[in-house]
């Protein structure tokens, strides 16, 4: 049972998990929560997971990746131009939950920019905040209005978190069910304190 339960929750979490170095072709979106959205002439921002959100061209070649750039993390804004594409990434730092742990994590503490020549797919940066707002390219933009990228289709992500809950909550629910027995058992039994109560109230007079 132990094995069946393991192997469930890591199929559950490969399929989840999607990085830039897998392929360039994490622009198509394979997972539920991932997305491709079309920013125009020929371009979409892509999200591979919560650190992989970058810049791709539509046929899925990649512009920008944060996983290709030391300490880069996501796109957490973007603006057009006629000429160009303007990001600002936040960065990333190693996780060190425990020892030996390779994993990164966003760090909000970090701020990088980065210009997309659109014309020639040429990617400059990354630039400090102070570098970045020097730049002629960010002058001819005018004033910053940062796009957050967004799912297109929501109900999809939706949808499949609401799958995967439907997954993981069974097998949860059999591991830790010194836990889950007596919520469970408590839920039902104050919906049933709540029915009784309305009935009583609707007794009186």
């Amino acid at each position: 049972m132990k094995r069946i339960i393991k192997m469930g929750l890591v199929g559950a979490l490969l399929y989840l998990g999607c990085g830039c170095s897998l392929s360039t072709s994490v622009c198509l979106a394979a997972g539920w929560n991932d997305f491709t959205r079309d920013i125009g002439d020929g371009y979409a921002v892509f999200k591979a997971n919560s650190m992989d959100v970058g810049i791709c061209r539509a046929d899925g070649r990649l512009i920008l990746c944060p996983r290709n750039h030391d300490k880069i993390g996501p796109v957490v804004g973007y603006m057009t131009t006629h000429e160009y594409i303007l990001t600002k990434n936040l960065g990333r730092k190693p996780r060190n939950l425990f020892e030996g742990d390779a994993l990164e994590e966003v760090d909000p503490a970090q701020e990088h920019f980065f210009i997309i020549v659109k014309a020639t797919e040429e990617l400059r940066g990354p630039f400090s905040e102070e570098e970045f707002m020097a730049r002629s390219e960010v002058a001819e933009a005018g004033a910053i209005k940062w796009q957050v990228p967004t799912n297109p289709d929501a109900w999809r992500s939706l949808g499949g978190s609401l799958l995967f809950l439907a997954f993981a909550v069974p097998i949860l629910a059999v591991k830790y069910y010194w836990i889950t027995i007596p919520l469970i058992a408590g839920t039902i039994l104050l919906f049933r304190k709540r029915a009784a109560f309305r009935v009583w109230t609707k007794d009186l007079p």
